[in-house]
């Protein structure tokens, strides 16, 4: 559910660790997206295959504490540790090192390739200045399709 809400919503490690319960209004299928580096917060829609597994990480747990992602210690994640996590399921899949902020530029990329406007995706992850988000769009070919 970490990396999957990490990919899905652009989140930056300290974003995905400062996630509170709260965050998450699953009646509305929505989450608030509190940004950081002075980014622009946003609410996102909540896609199905994640609120089910939202839902699942939730009534498996048997505290009341605040934060969205907790540890075994009943902590809110630390960055070692979802470096960790990220890391030990790249190893797992195969992969070469993996680092959690792959996660948010894959995110940007997936968008560019999808066809979505560079204003949407610079909205989506938050950016102040498109200038941070432009580089997302030169590698997506699509963008080029239809031309002629």
């Amino acid at each position: 559910l970490l990396i999957l809400m990490m990919f899905r919503h652009g989140l930056r490690v300290s974003e995905a660790i400062a996630l509170r319960r709260d965050d998450a209004d699953l009646a509305q299928s929505r989450l608030w997206v509190t940004r950081l580096k002075n980014g622009l917060s946003v609410e996102h829609p909540i896609e199905g295959d994640e609120l089910r597994a939202l839902r699942r990480w939730l009534a498996a747990r048997d505290d009341v504490l605040p934060w969205l992602f907790v540890s075994e210690r009943r902590q809110p994640l630390t960055r070692q540790a979802v470096n960790y996590i990220v890391g030990t399921v790249a190893k797992r899949a195969g992969l070469g090192p993996v680092h959690p902020h792959m996660l948010r530029h894959s995110c940007g990329f997936a968008l560019a390739n999808r066809g979505y406007d560079l204003r949407l995706i610079q909205d989506y992850l938050g950016h102040r200045d498109p200038r941070h988000t432009a580089h997302y769009t030169r590698t997506a070919a699509s963008r080029f399709d239809g031309l002629w």
